[in-house]
Parts: C-alpha cells; sequence; structure tokens
C-alpha cells in the first residue's frame, strides 16, 4: 500500500523537529556543562609562546568507569571560552589520559595572548566539554649582554656584592637571576634591562647569567669572570708595627704564610708595581704571625708603614720572586695610615 504524500511529509517535519530537539537538548548540555567544568593547571596556568610546557591537568570524566579514555582531544583556543568545537584552535602538541582526574599536556607554540586549554570527549566541530581553563601565553626572556664586559667578560669580585645590568628582552618585574645555579638579586629597570647584584662565587671564568621570565629562561652571551679579592678591617691605622688587621679573601686554606714559601698579605704603597722577576719578599712590607680562621678570613699583625695609602694583596711566589702577570692572587683593599 503506497504511503499518502501528507503522511510522509509529516514523518519528515516531525522528524527533522525531533532533531532540532535533540540538537538544542545538546547544546544546552553543553553549555550547561561548560560552566561546571573548571580545571586545574599545574605547575603554572602559564607558558610559553615557543611551547613545550609541561603541564598536568587535573577535572573529572576523562576515563569511564571502565578506566577507558573519554578525553580525545586537547585544543588551545584564543579567547575566554572553549565552546564544543574540538577542531578550533591549536591542538596541544602532545596530551596523555593518566586517570579519570588527570591529563599530561605539552603545550604547542603559539602567538602571545590569553587561551583557553580545552578538553573534549571527540574530535570533530561538535563535542562533549570534558574541562577548560585559562592559560596565559607570553613570550620567554631573552639576553646577551652584561654591562661591564670587557673582550665580552664582566669582572666581578668573589667575594660577591658586584653589581652589573643585563641586557635582553621581554623581562618583567618577577623576571628572576642565577648564575652558576646559584640565586643572583635581581631588579627589574626596563623591559630590555635587568640590574643584578651576584652572590660570592669561587674565582673561575666563563660564567653566564641566567634569566627567567616565567615564560621561558635564557642565557647571556656574555660572561662573569669571578675575581680573587680582599676586604680589610679595620682600613686605617697608625703605622706602629703590630696592628691586628682581618682580612677577608678566599683561598687561605691549606697555604703556609712565609718568606720561604712566597706567600703573603702585603702591603704595596699606592701606585706601586711589582716588578717582574725583581720584586723580592725580603723587599715588601708583610703581615706578620698570620692566623688562618677558614678558607675566607685570617688575622695578621700590619708592618710599620709611614703614612699614606696603601694597596692590601695577597701574593705568591716562586723562589721569592714576584711575577706581575702570576702572584697577584687577590687585591682591592685599602688601608690608610695616619698619625692618630
Amino acid at each position: 500500500m503506497r504511503t499518502p504524500k501528507f503522511t510522509v511529509k509529516r514523518a519528515v517535519s516531525m522528524t527533522v523537529a525531533g532533531a532540532l530537539a535533540i540538537a538544542g537538548t545538546v547544546a544546552v548540555a553543553n553549555i550547561a556543562q561548560a560552566a561546571s567544568t573548571a580545571i586545574k593547571i599545574s605547575p603554572a596556568a602559564t607558558g610559553s609562546t615557543a611551547g613545550g610546557n609541561q603541564l598536568t591537568v587535573t577535572g573529572t570524566g576523562f576515563q569511564d568507569s571502565t578506566g577507558a579514555d573519554v578525553a580525545a582531544a586537547v585544543r588551545f583556543i584564543l579567547g575566554t571560552t572553549c565552546g564544543v568545537d574540538a577542531t578550533a584552535g591549536t591542538a596541544a602538541t602532545a596530551f596523555n589520559v593518566v586517570s579519570k582526574t588527570k591529563v599530561g599536556v605539552t603545550s604547542p607554540a603559539v602567538a602571545a595572548g590569553s587561551w583557553m586549554l580545552c578538553i573534549f570527549d571527540g574530535t570533530t566541530a561538535t563535542q562533549t566539554l570534558l574541562g577548560g581553563g585559562k592559560f596565559v601565553v607570553a613570550a620567554p626572556a631573552t639576553a646577551t649582554t652584561i654591562s661591564g664586559a670587557v673582550t665580552n667578560v664582566a669582572k666581578a669580585s668573589a667575594l660577591g656584592g658586584t653589581t652589573v645590568v643585563v641586557t635582553g628582552t621581554n623581562f618583567s618585574k618577577t623576571t628572576t637571576a642565577t648564575i652558576d645555579g646559584v640565586k643572583a638579586a635581581a631588579t627589574y629597570v626596563s623591559a630590555t634591562k635587568l640590574s643584578v647584584k651576584l652572590p660570592a662565587h669561587a674565582a673561575g671564568t666563563g660564567f653566564s647569567i641566567k634569566v627567567d621570565n616565567g615564560y621561558g629562561s635564557a642565557m647571556t652571551t656574555d660572561t662573569v669572570s669571578f675575581v680573587p679579592v680582599v676586604t680589610v678591617s679595620p682600613t686605617s691605622g697608625n703605622g706602629t708595627a703590630g696592628n691586628v688587621v682581618t682580612i677577608t679573601g678566599s683561598g687561605f686554606s691549606g697555604r703556609t704564610f712565609s718568606e720561604v714559601a712566597g706567600i703573603s698579605i702585603a702591603f704595596l704603597p699606592a701606585g706601586t708595581a711589582l716588578v717582574s722577576g725583581t720584586t723580592t719578599i725580603a723587599s715588601l712590607d708583610t703581615c706578620t704571625s698570620v692566623m688562618v680562621e677558614s678558607d675566607t678570613t685570617l688575622s695578621c699583625k700590619a708592618p710599620a708603614l709611614t703614612t699614606g695609602a696603601y694597596s692590601v694583596q695577597f701574593l705568591t711566589a716562586l723562589a721569592s720572586e714576584y711575577d706581575a702577570d702570576y702572584s697577584t692572587i687577590s687585591k682591592s683593599a685599602t688601608y690608610t695610615v695616619a698619625a692618630f
């Protein structure tokens, strides 16, 4: 028996209406679900434009009761909402469903801006949103030069406290700095300059400063050389032999301070230079009764000195002769003699 035309049209009409009703129900369900699908992103909901950030997303419904994966797509969508389109935005570089409540995600390279990290149960244009959260992307820091660098090397005191300025890009007030793995005190100057107060460090060369703005890190192309220096306390005296002074520096432990060993704390009149191969320990005014307290501190008795300014230097020699290119282990302290 033939089906009347009006019956077919009615059936088609009802089917379309039913489909629209169902589609409407799905849309409403997704909207409702989107409002309750907040997720937590760790270690932080921020990333670099270069991508590669390893993230752990915590939420619900990423696996079913049997342990089968429900999460099927992770997308980074520019804006403030995820929607239901699992083809929108940029796909995560990689993701791994760890459990019902956790997904490991590797962020893709995207432009700077405010994005949504969105997890869906499928890979097509209409899917159920399993979780979404804000993910801020910014450019990583870059770093190049260090102020005070000579032939690309900046001189710094091994005792710490030397301040340099690092030039780069994308600096902020939260940008941090380290050198050889040790934290340095960083102060924001501008988006391209960072003031860095260096920590104490053993003498050595070739140390880059690492800066990190929270979105990525970079190493300076210039390097730092830590130079041994000494300080003296007190910084003045009356010139009488036997005044006790404290010398702070580095490398004191294990050394024998004597004329025979050629190791001494010398007081050189300001402007005096050691003459390679000719200056002898006997011709210098040196500390006596040296007592090494630690690798960085010693005390000794200052020699008799005439009125004037002196450079205090930590010296070593071979055969009691000082080579100007080799013998000055450290210097910088100034000791002034004046009649009291």
